[in-house]
């Protein structure tokens, strides 16, 4: 993996694990852990990589750093203390419910007795991972965007939506659905989500403003776009949410943003808060409020 600052790449089934990592379904009740057959374990570096990259979460007096193994697919969990020097670190530099680049990593396998992996079943983390790892030590640690890379084409169920190099219009089968935009637009979230299959496009305008977005839906009823939104930050998360008895939505979740001008000050406090957008049948709202046409 790569140390530089760079998109991080969560595996297609991170999209539907972070839902329940994030609290959002299920509980922890069917997770078997085997016991350990000696009460001491080797501290171990983590599946020989010094780096891991998961989504952040904290519950009561317990935190954990959720990741899809690149080598496996499994999901692990990465135990941390929020009161110890080490969590407190992972929280002020890394945000709740964000994806999380940790560099140096260091773990020990926890075992179905050890008490922080009771704390976690109390607590309900709404996950089950196939191993529980209690973080030792860890170097420095940031958010990261975990959007797909750029494209300027994919196929959707209701056919092919393009960007067009030198104007960035928008085409569906040939016919165009936005039109010339004054930035370059890149297709950066292509999910489907109910009958719908939702685009999420970027463009930006360099320090001043890195990432605006803008929804694009394809349905058998059309295609709808919405107005340009966003707190300006590139650091960007977009997970469908799909829970029983519900309609299907697509979260998502951006840091707040403050520009080269400001205070570093007011750039770091923004960059601490997360701020959240939701598309859902046909409507984008921020906060339960509908995103204002522009």
């Amino acid at each position: 993996m790569q140390s530089m600052r760079r998109r991080v790449r969560l595996a297609p089934s991170l999209v539907v694990v972070s839902l329940a990592v994030l609290g959002l379904t299920g509980s922890l009740g069917g997770c078997q852990r085997k016991e350990a057959e000696t009460p001491e374990l080797p501290v171990q570096t983590v599946s020989g990589f010094l780096e891991i990259a998961g989504v952040l979460d904290r519950r009561g007096e317990q935190g954990a750093v959720f990741e899809v193994s690149p080598e496996t697919g499994d999901l692990v969990a990465f135990v941390f203390d929020p009161k110890s020097a080490l969590g407190q670190r992972l929280l002020s530099q890394c945000v709740q419910n964000m994806p999380c680049l940790v560099e140096g990593v260091r773990a020990r396998p926890l075992d179905s007795q050890a008490p922080a992996t009771k704390v976690l079943s109390e607590l309900g983390f709404s996950v089950s991972p196939s191993a529980w790892l209690g973080m030792i030590d860890a170097g420095d640690a940031r958010v990261e965007s975990a959007l797909e890379e750029p494209e300027m084409q994919v196929k959707t169920r209701f056919g092919v939506v393009a960007v067009q190099e030198g104007d960035s219009s928008v085409v569906l089968n040939g016919q165009t659905v936005l039109p010339p935009q004054e930035e370059s637009v890149r297709i950066v979230r292509h999910a489907p989500v109910g009958a719908e299959d939702v685009l999420l496009l970027q463009s930006g305008s360099g320090t001043a403003c890195p990432a605006v977005l803008k929804v694009l839906v394809v349905s058998a009823q059309g295609v709808l776009v919405s107005p340009k939104f966003g707190s300006c930050s590139d650091r960007v998360f977009a997970v469908v949410e799909d829970k029983p008895n519900m309609a299907p939505k697509l979260s998502i979740r951006m840091l707040g943003f403050a520009g080269p001008f400001e205070p570093e000050e007011e750039q770091r406090k923004a960059a601490q808060k997360m701020v959240e957008f939701v598309y859902q049948q046909g409507a984008l709202t921020r906060d339960g409020k509908p995103v204002p046409s522009q």
